[in-house]
């Protein structure tokens, strides 16, 4: 069964036992690729298709194995099992989806499977052999971190970019068509299979743990996806799953499921099996990828949605926001010396504020679109902090030249600059419990905390 040919999904509705011709090849082509039917050369899924043994079918003759075999697949899709090429099946076989093989249990359909091969190490190494033209470098770099992030969040796995001339142990390629990894593996083109990875050493030989991506597709990093592309983060994460040794999911909410649905996050199931093969993540915290040089700052303008700043490397402003799952990292731009403050005043708008290089308070914002930087003038020694009592209303703060409480507010306008005396060692830190009133903190020459408050008029 095979004939070298990148597989397509069969678009002849109605075929049944009995039906002989092209179109049962083509749904035959289809089982085989994916695991319900012999196929003679897997290429490097050979060693994964054996750990399930499956029958071979009479070529382009729908015969009882051929019924067999759809009625498997029906069941692991959850469809009807009619044992027919019927209108639900041809649609859930024209869906895109990971190239990995469809590996079933005995009973024909299982949640996650944890196959045997697992990384006996835990501190695990990725490199780039190319890139897609669809993406810039830093936007795949950014979107690989956050996929592996879903998987070290949930497991004492950490994951870290190397040249691949060091030889990682994860690969990550853009190949289109007939790549190296066997001929029934090769990618069809646009909308068909998305990308394949293989299981950790010995399977898949020595590309061990690899990942392909079809660079027929079209790439996006961006949420909402643009008609037309599909999430690249979603994707990677999916096949790192595989790179890690889970197999394909029967459940249609996880990440594992075989089926693109540009999810970012794990479901249940996904961290069951995982968790199965490598543990839980100890201490409870979880790495959300990047490289800062700062103290982050969060603000939230809806619920279920956080936004989080820091300085990059770059010394620019860097971003990760969470709605549904972590989004990946990305640049604002401009040059801070300090720690960010952020801060909303409503759904949908955010205000970060920094020390530039010449030690003025600068300041973007969010509104249906990321605003320029702005200098508010100013010249201040601290990063900044800022709280709002009010829509449209904002006040910020600082340690000055002298060493006091500076302060500048936003209320139809920018107010000028103005003294809040005191002498602080510290960034000062804002917050707003109701409508016209400020507390401020920091600390003072003595190291003990010092308060000042405003309720109306500034205390003490």
């Amino acid at each position: 069964m095979g004939n070298g040919r990148a597989t397509e999904a069969p678009s002849e509705v109605g075929l049944a036992r009995g039906s002989e011709g092209a179109g049962v090849e083509e749904l035959q082509q289809y089982l085989s690729r994916f695991g319900y039917l012999r196929l003679e050369d897997a290429g490097e899924f050979n060693a994964v298709r054996g750990a399930s043994p499956v029958p071979e079918a009479a070529t382009r003759q729908f015969d009882e194995v051929t019924v067999e075999a759809l009625r498997s697949y029906q069941r692991f899709y959850g469809l009807p099992t009619t044992g027919k090429l019927d209108e639900a099946t041809a649609t859930q076989m024209s869906k895109p989806r990971c190239g990995f093989p469809d590996v079933s249990d005995a009973a024909g359909v299982s949640s996650f499977t944890a196959q045997g091969n697992r990384w006996t190490n835990t501190d695990l190494r990725y490199g780039f052999q190319n890139f897609t033209p669809d993406l810039t470098q830093d936007e795949v770099r950014n979107a690989i971190a956050a996929a592996f992030a879903l998987w070290s969040e949930v497991t004492p796995l950490t994951f870290t970019e190397v040249p691949v001339d060091q030889s990682p142990e994860i690969v990550i390629v853009f190949a289109a068509g007939d790549h190296g990894d066997g001929a029934a593996n090769a990618f069809a083109g646009p909308g068909g299979v998305l990308a394949h990875a293989f299981y950790p050493p010995p399977n898949g030989g020595t590309i061990a743990g690899d990942a392909h991506f079809d660079e027929a597709e079209t790439w996006s990093v961006v949420l909402p996806v643009p008609a037309g592309r599909f999430d690249f983060v979603s994707v990677a994460a999916h096949e790192f799953g595989h790179s890690l040794g889970l197999a394909h999911s029967s459940i249609a909410g996880a990440l594992m499921w075989p089926t693109y649905s540009g999810q970012r996050h794990l479901a249940e199931d996904d961290v069951a099996g995982i968790q199965s093969i490598y543990g839980s993540r100890r201490g409870g915290w979880e790495s959300l990828g990047g490289g800062i040089t700062s103290g982050p700052d969060a603000s939230s303008w809806a619920p279920g949605r956080l936004d989080i700043f820091a300085r990059g490397t770059d010394n620019g402003l860097w971003r990760i926001w969470y709605e549904n799952g972590w989004g990946s990292w990305e640049s604002l731009g401009g040059g801070i010396t300090s720690n960010p403050g952020a801060v909303s005043w409503g759904n949908g708008r955010i205000d970060i504020f920094a020390r530039g290089t010449d030690n003025a308070l600068w300041h973007t914002w969010y509104e249906n679109g990321w605003g320029s930087w702005e200098s508010l003038g100013g010249g201040i020694t601290s990063g900044p902090d800022a709280s709002s009592w009010a829509p449209g209303r904002l006040d910020i703060f600082a340690r000055g030249t002298d060493n006091a409480l500076w302060h500048i507010w936003y209320e139809n306008g920018w107010a000028p600059w103005e003294s809040l005396g005191g002498v602080i060692t510290s960034d000062p830190s804002a917050v707003s419990w109701g409508n016209g009133r400020i507390d401020i903190f920091a600390r003072g020459t003595d190291n003990a905390l010092w308060h000042k408050y405003y309720d109306g008029v500034w205390r003490p």
